[in-house]
């Protein structure tokens, strides 16, 4: 990179001052030169030149910080590494070549010295390096201006280093269901989306404040914990949303780490925060979390869910219970929910809302949906063999099984080695499933539904749910999530509830309300006109054996 004279700039790091001095006569009718006497000093002009600095030319046996050293330093900062380094050396020893390759050196050249060997080596580097990329598009992010995360992460360790005395905190900001606005919307609202999220939180500039963009649609601040900072962030709290197109809003969800040791990499405490925000990425109406101890117990807790769910999984160690639905206005039985529970012989019973983002973000989830539907579908013909009377049981499905090739012939199997009508097997998936491959996975759908399988569709009301889409999607039930349910109290949210069910009756689609646990719930939705309720108000999950007796009392 050019400085304001038009020359690159070399930073020459080499201890013996005749062999430096002949270097940087080489050198200096082409570059701007800057010298240093050992890695250290080296280390200390590149942090505050780094931005007009083109190439190093090092040293390897220095006093201080030898060479090596040198390396590790700049390899681990994500910004400095980007410079490459020219290793000058006196030997032909393959294991010192070798080790600072290692480190990222990018060339060698040899002593003593051959003016047009080095010059010629120096400018080809220099070249490629320009020609690839340059230091600016590492340090900012196009988009929004900020700074990257390699540069943020050099800035901000940088800054703690040198104030050892502030006590600092670090936030990680993310915008829920990020995909589903980019489909939802486009490109360009989510991208001024984005850029809104940008000015709303630079707002909190004070000293020291460092801000960039960490991921796709996660952007990181460090800044001291002064109190003008805290209360800056005691009023951005109650502002977690940032409005959309047709009334919509995107939900901002921070994560958070508060008083964060100097002595500990940036990339380690971005680690702690974002332990901390996926404990509160699939929990409705939580926006803000902080980091503490627990958090890593979190952590190690799901490593270990992880470990062994696979070996459940082989086990038969999950277990299917069943949820009633029933009549909205005749109270009669007319099927139910399969929902995977689970007893982990460490941790005892776990919560699903625990171990079902695993199984989502690991991609395991397919494998037990499908253990579901198998075991569903034997328990339905033990049920008909025993003369009981049977109903339609939905089992949920992800979108990584209905893109395999094999799909219905493997998901149809159950179904014909059982003997089963598929008029008593619902597939229920959820409207983020359609966000990519709509057209594959519609095409499977139907297919599923030419053959007597309805497809059920969950939590509607909980992402961007777009009322359009009932026209375009294979649908058969549309499944009012209890968030729905819980806010009826609201007038507001009653009348867009009742809004909703008359069109997916228009449409000629059924509904089903979730959650509802009281009479008064019950009441509400049979007078917009919901076919069938799920909840509490007629039963809990059952496991089989309950089930089985509940379908005898019914």
């Amino acid at each position: 990179m050019a400085n304001e004279s038009g020359y690159r700039s070399i930073l020459v790091v080499e201890d013996n001052e005749l062999n430096r001095e002949m270097l940087c006569a080489m050198l200096e009718d082409r570059y701007n030169v800057l010298q240093a006497e050992n890695g250290k000093e080296g280390l200390e002009v590149l942090q505050e030149n780094y931005r007009d600095i083109s190439i190093i030319v090092l040293d390897v046996q220095m006093p201080v910080m030898n060479g090596y050293e040198f390396l590790h330093a700049v390899k681990d900062d994500d910004l400095l590494r980007e410079i490459p380094v020219i290793v000058a050396t006196g030997s032909s020893d393959i294991e010192e070549e070798e080790r600072c390759l290692e480190l990222g050196a990018t060339d060698f050249v040899i002593k003593p010295y051959k003016k047009n060997i080095v010059l010629k080596r120096i400018s080809n580097i220099i070249r490629l390096r320009e020609s690839a990329s340059t230091l600016k598009e590492v340090e900012f992010d196009d988009l929004t201006g900020v700074f990257t995360r390699q540069a943020f992460f050099h800035h901000a360790q940088k800054i703690l280093q040198d104030n050892p005395d502030i006590d600092f905190t670090l936030a990680i900001s993310d915008i829920q269901d990020f995909t589903l606005v980019k489909e939802r919307y486009g490109m360009k609202v989510a991208n001024d989306l984005l850029l809104r999220n940008v000015a709303l939180l630079r707002k909190a500039q004070v000293e020291n404040y460092v801000f960039g963009r960490y991921d796709d649609n996660q952007f990181i601040v460090m800044a001291p914990s002064s109190e003008r900072y805290a209360e800056i962030r005691k009023q951005r709290r109650g502002r977690l949303t940032i409005p959309l197109p047709e009334e919509g809003v995107a939900v901002l969800k921070f994560g958070v780490k508060r008083s964060i040791e100097h002595d500990v990499s940036i990339k380690e405490h971005c680690r702690h925060v974002l332990m901390a925000l996926d404990t509160i990425k699939h929990v409705y109406g939580v926006n803000y979390t902080l980091f503490d101890e627990n958090m890593q117990k979190y952590y190690d807790r799901r490593i270990a869910i992880e470990r062994s769910m696979v070996k459940a999984l082989e086990n038969g160690d999950f277990q299917i219970f069943y949820q009633p639905k029933h009549d909205s206005r005749t109270g009669k039985l007319v099927g139910a929910e399969a929902l995977v529970r689970w007893t982990h012989p460490e941790f005892g019973f776990l919560s699903p809302a625990e171990f079902i983002p695993v199984f989502e973000q690991t991609g395991f989830i397919s494998e037990v949906d499908f253990y579901a539907w198998k075991r569903t579908c034997m328990n339905q013909r033990e049920w008909q063999d025993k003369g009981l009377r049977i109903v339609p049981i939905s089992v949920n499905c992800s979108r990584s099984e209905l893109l395999q090739n094999d799909f219905l012939h493997k998901w149809f199997k159950p179904l014909k080695d059982s003997a089963l009508s598929s008029q008593y097997m619902h597939l229920e998936v959820t409207e983020s499933l359609f966000t990519e491959h709509f057209d594959k996975l519609s095409e499977v759908l139907r297919e599923c539904q030419q053959r007597d399988v309805k497809i059920e569709l969950d939590d509607f009301g909980t992402g961007y749910s777009s009322l359009s889409m009932f026209q375009l999607l294979p649908l058969d039930i549309i499944k009012f999530d209890m968030a729905f349910v819980k806010g009826l109290d609201s007038p507001r949210q009653a009348r867009v509830m009742a809004a909703c069910v008359r069109l997916v009756h228009n449409l000629g689609l059924k509904s089903i309300a979730e959650g509802v646990e009281t009479s008064q719930q019950l009441e509400k939705v049979k007078e917009m006109g919901i076919d069938a309720v799920q909840g509490y108000y007629y039963s809990r999950p059952l496991p089989k054996a309950e089930f089985e007796q509940y379908l005898m009392s019914v």
